[in-house]
């Protein structure tokens, strides 16, 4: 749980280096002294999240119209400047995504003289600090903190005791076999509805959901990047509407709307782009105009993809709101085509895919769901609701696969890449991770290696067998 803090993690940190730093004007005295009071600064900006100096960052002079832009070697000069005491703003496009504009630092100018000054971006000691609790773990040199607001999407209020979850995969090649988990953090948002979540892995993609009671944003593909540091701001709609999931497709529903418009790097139209919201039930294209709309969709911070052959594929967040009108314009860039990569693999492993083949194309006596089948689902509990046989029970945000045959009803075996393993790791899983399911009802007519050793656990019949397969395989 997250401990409380009465400010935005960002503001304290400004606020410790440079006390009323935000709201300082120059000095009456200064201002009096007329304009010949005037002095000079020269200085550098050196950005403490990649240890080297920020090329191409603006530095303001608050209250006035003064500016200028670091060179190639993070300096900088302004001149003339009025003399006494100023305030300094830094600003950089890259550090935007880290949450950090405008930082102030106070600087005091001598009238006649040439004041140097050093900018630093805080370390991600500092952040650590502020944001992890009294007793930080210390960064390592792969993980970072994700941090942001969670707000209403409809009213635009803080939410205070909002959940957020962060999860990614993490690899691993125990006993020269290589194990896949899903490594997850959380928080709760403080009384600000500020959240802050430590020790995220840095350079792989994650997944980011925000939740309250039975309310839930969209799940967003996020990556940190070289600086560790990385904000984001949520929405979620705390609307209760009727059937907000199709029953048939489990897919979601909401009163929002999205217009967007797709254009190529060269700033042309794009026709033909296929336009969705991760897990919702509205698709469309584009037409020659580039233009698309999407309706009947969730409120709160969603996943839109896009998607066009012969260009990059691209997922990018947006926030809608319900009864209301979202726009996006999406940038694709073309594909650029590469030789044919040939992907070696353990002999176990290219015995497993050759056998998965085989029984993909009718050699089996069970349910079979594909890479194509998973790609529109919104979460991978929602593959399971048309299997036959298979019971899903959820409870508070989790779920539970039971088979069930004449009067036995019993837990599912799961195996997940050859490995037998619970319920829990399962459902760390995402659609787009998993490139087939196979669900046996007769666990007897599974592979002879996963067929279940006993009946005792489902009375007088064997439980039934899933077995699941991820791009992970190697």
């Amino acid at each position: 749980m997250a401990t409380p803090r009465w400010v935005p993690l960002v503001i304290a940190l400004l606020l410790a280096r440079a006390p009323e730093a935000a709201t300082q004007q120059p000095s009456r005295d200064s201002t009096q002294r007329g304009a010949s009071a005037v002095g000079s600064i020269r200085g550098e900006v050196f950005d403490s999240l990649i240890g080297g100096r920020l090329e191409g960052a603006q530095i303001r002079v608050l209250g006035t119209a003064l500016r200028t832009t670091t060179d190639q070697r993070g300096r900088f000069r302004l001149d003339p400047v009025p003399a006494g005491r100023l305030v300094l703003l830094l600003d950089h496009p890259a550090l935007d995504s880290a949450g950090l504009s405008d930082l102030p630092t106070r600087v005091e100018v001598a009238a006649g003289r040439t004041t140097q000054v050093r900018l630093a971006v805080p370390s991600l000691r500092t952040f650590t600090a502020a944001a992890c609790g009294p007793n930080p773990v210390t960064p390592s040199g792969d993980s970072g903190i994700v941090f942001g607001a969670v707000r209403d999407a409809e009213s635009g209020l803080r939410l205070a005791g909002a959940r957020v979850v962060v999860s990614w995969l993490a690899v691993e090649r125990p006993e020269g076999r290589i194990a896949v988990s899903r490594r997850l953090r959380e928080a709760l948002t403080d009384s600000l509805g500020n959240y802050y979540v430590c020790a995220v892995a840095k350079d792989v993609e994650f997944r980011m959901q925000a939740s309250a009671g039975p309310f839930e944003s969209g799940a967003l593909d996020l990556e940190i990047g070289d600086r560790r540091v990385l904000r984001h701001d949520l929405t979620m709609s705390r609307e209760a509407l009727e059937e907000p999931v199709d029953t048939a497709t489990g897919l979601r529903r909401g009163l929002a709307t999205l217009v967007g418009s797709v254009r190529s790097e060269a700033g042309l139209p794009l026709e033909g782009v296929q336009a969705s919201v991760l897990g919702a039930s509205s698709e469309a294209v584009t037409d020659a105009t580039g233009r698309f709309v999407l309706t009947d969709l969730p409120s709160g911070s969603q996943a839109l993809d896009v998607r066009r052959i012969g260009y990059r594929f691209t997922r990018t967040s947006v926030d809608l709101r319900n009864r209301d009108t979202t726009g996006a314009s999406i940038e694709l860039s073309a594909v650029t085509i590469l030789d044919t990569l040939r992907v070696t693999a353990a002999p176990w492993v290219r015995s497993e895919l050759d056998d998965l083949d085989r029984r993909l194309h009718g050699g089996t006596f069970g349910y079979v769901l594909t890479a194509e089948d998973l790609r529109p689902l919104y979460d991978l509990r929602t593959a399971f609701y048309n299997l036959p046989s298979l019971r899903v029970e959820t409870a508070r945000g989790s779920y539970r696969l039971l088979s069930q045959r004449g009067p036995w009803i019993c837990s599912v075996d799961v195996w997940i890449d050859g490995v037998r393993q619970d319920i829990e790791v399962l459902q760390t899983f995402q659609p787009s991770d998993v490139i087939a399911i196979e669900y046996y009802p007769r666990g007897g007519d599974a592979p002879l290696r996963y067929q279940p050793s006993s009946f005792t656990a489902c009375g007088a019949t064997l439980p039934g067998v899933l077995l699941v397969w991820t791009r992970f395989l190697r």
